[in-house]
This record gives C-alpha cells, sequence and structure tokens, in this order.
C-alpha cells in the first residue's frame, strides 16, 4: 500500500470531508471521493435513487458492477448520534438507539433555550434598540442555537465516524488502488448506516451469482471477523480472521467487533470515537480481498 496516498486520503476524509450526513456534505465527499479515484481508475459512476425524496441518495460504482463476479462495498455516510453501543446487524435496536438519543438531546436543547430566553427577558435592559452591539450578539446567540437545534434533531452533534465508518472507505480505496484480480468491482453506499437501501440497489444492479463482501467499521481496535462463506478458509488462518457463516449468508461481512452472543457483534462507545485506525486490521482485510 502506498504510504503516502494513505495518509493523504486519511486526512482528507478524517478532517475536511468527514461528515456525510445532510445532502451537502454528501456531495462534497463524493465529489472529493470521484476526484481521487479518477486518478486510479476513469471508468466510475455515480448513481441517483429515491429520486421522490427531498434529497436523493447516491451509490458510486467503480468497474461494470452488472458483469462483475465479485463486488467489494462499503457506505459512506456518517451515522447520526445514538444510546449505548452499535450493533451490527441488529437494524431494529439500532434506530430504538438513535431515535431515543435524537429526543433526548432534542428536549434537553429547546429546554436550555427557554431557561436562556427566560433569563434574557428578566434581566435585558429595558427598551429595545435595533442598530447596537446587544442586539447584533442577540440575533448572534439565536442564529447559533437554532443552527445548533438543527443539528441535534439529525443527531449529527458530536460526530465521531473515523471507526464507523471512514476507516472502511479508506480500506476499500486501499483495494481500489491495489486489485489486480479481473471482474472484481467496488462501489461505494449511500443509507448504509441507517439501513440497507444503497446495499440493495446495489445488487438489483449486479448479477444474481455475484459475490458480495461488505466492509463495516474495519478500523476498529477490536478482533476482525467475517460473517459469510465465500472466504479463503486458509488465508484466514493464517491471517488470524474468525469466522462465521451461520448469519447473513447472501452477503459476506468483513467487521471489527466484539461478539456479544452466537449471532450478535457490538462496538462500544469508546471504540466508535477512537481516535487512530486500526491499521492492522485494515491491511487484513486488504490482503484477505485483494
Amino acid at each position: 500500500m502506498h504510504k503516502d496516498r494513505f495518509n493523504d486520503w486519511l486526512f482528507r476524509y478524517r478532517y475536511i470531508y468527514r461528515s456525510r450526513l445532510s445532502d451537502r456534505s454528501k456531495k462534497r465527499f463524493l465529489n472529493a471521493l470521484v476526484t481521487d479515484i479518477s486518478q486510479i481508475r476513469k471508468d466510475i459512476r455515480v448513481i441517483e435513487y429515491d429520486l421522490k425524496h427531498k434529497a436523493a441518495s447516491r451509490n458510486v460504482y467503480i468497474g461494470d458492477i452488472a458483469q462483475a463476479d465479485r463486488i467489494i462495498c462499503t457506505y459512506y455516510d456518517t451515522p447520526p448520534q445514538h444510546f449505548g453501543v452499535y450493533h451490527f446487524f441488529d437494524r431494529k435496536a439500532q434506530g430504538r438507539q438513535t431515535m431515543n438519543f435524537i429526543l433526548v438531546s432534542s428536549f434537553i436543547t429547546i429546554g436550555i433555550g427557554a431557561v436562556a430566553t427566560w433569563f434574557y427577558s428578566q434581566f435585558a435592559a429595558d427598551g429595545f434598540v435595533l442598530f447596537s452591539w446587544q442586539t447584533f450578539f442577540l440575533v448572534l446567540a439565536f442564529g447559533s442555537y437554532f443552527l445548533l437545534l438543527g443539528k441535534v434533531v439529525k443527531g449529527a452533534v458530536f460526530q465521531k465516524n473515523l471507526t464507523r465508518n471512514t476507516s472502511s472507505v479508506l480500506a476499500l480505496l486501499a483495494l481500489i488502488s491495489e486489485n489486480e484480480r479481473q471482474n472484481t468491482e467496488f462501489a461505494f453506499l449511500d443509507e448504509g448506516s441507517y439501513g440497507e437501501r444503497g446495499l440493495e440497489v446495489l445488487r438489483d444492479s449486479a448479477k444474481r451469482k455475484a459475490t458480495i463482501y461488505y466492509l463495516d467499521s474495519v478500523g476498529a481496535k477490536a478482533p476482525l471477523h467475517v460473517v459469510g462463506t465465500e472466504f479463503d478458509r486458509k488465508q484466514l488462518a493464517r491471517l488470524g480472521i474468525l469466522q462465521e457463516e451461520g448469519i447473513h449468508a447472501t452477503i459476506n461481512y468483513v467487521i471489527s467487533g466484539n461478539k456479544e452472543s452466537t449471532e450478535g457483534y457490538y462496538l462500544p462507545k469508546q471504540l466508535l470515537k477512537q481516535k487512530d485506525i486500526n491499521m492492522e486490521n485494515v491491511n487484513k482485510t486488504i490482503a484477505l480481498l485483494q
């Protein structure tokens, strides 16, 4: 792996294009992503779907997805904030935790705004002067408050997405740059943090017998697991990667997480907020799939 190129990607997608929740921030990210990939390959397509929604969703395909035998993909959108751990494969539990966080944080933010407004009304000087420093700071305070409230109701505050899922985006970029296998193509999917809509659109475009590999949080400081059947057992043993075959057999997942039950994996908050990528897991992922 070319370290200088990878470090450049790491800086760009960790700091400059780290937020990928709003339609505007996603467009900025996709422009940068397409620019970076175009230095490696030219067969790039950006597909829009669910156009009837307020903002369209977009997948990025590299190569001929319709004819590919192998497709390696990940999601790029930033997950909204939520209470508790991140549960792999349990969308209902994750949805409840996200909704609870948004409701509680919105209630607290609205309460703070109401109390602050009451205090201002009690202690502000009599009279209202339109052109004054007091009015300027009041408008600035209310503008900042409603900007914060808008982020809160979307779960877009205090975002830490280096683990989930910038690390997988970087791993996929490295795989694209190093790929030498015939008929292997790649995809960056929208709406992966909310559900599987982006994955469904990809599967509709791919061959029925295409093997799909899906990366999620591969840079977490947790054991690397694969879930699925389409993996080389000798390669897994050599790399020290754990395998689970019994669930989600139609898609082959590569994840970093802790096992909580016979069919469950999770990442605790401290790993979701980690400040560094687990490069050992990223390199193992690349070695496994390239």
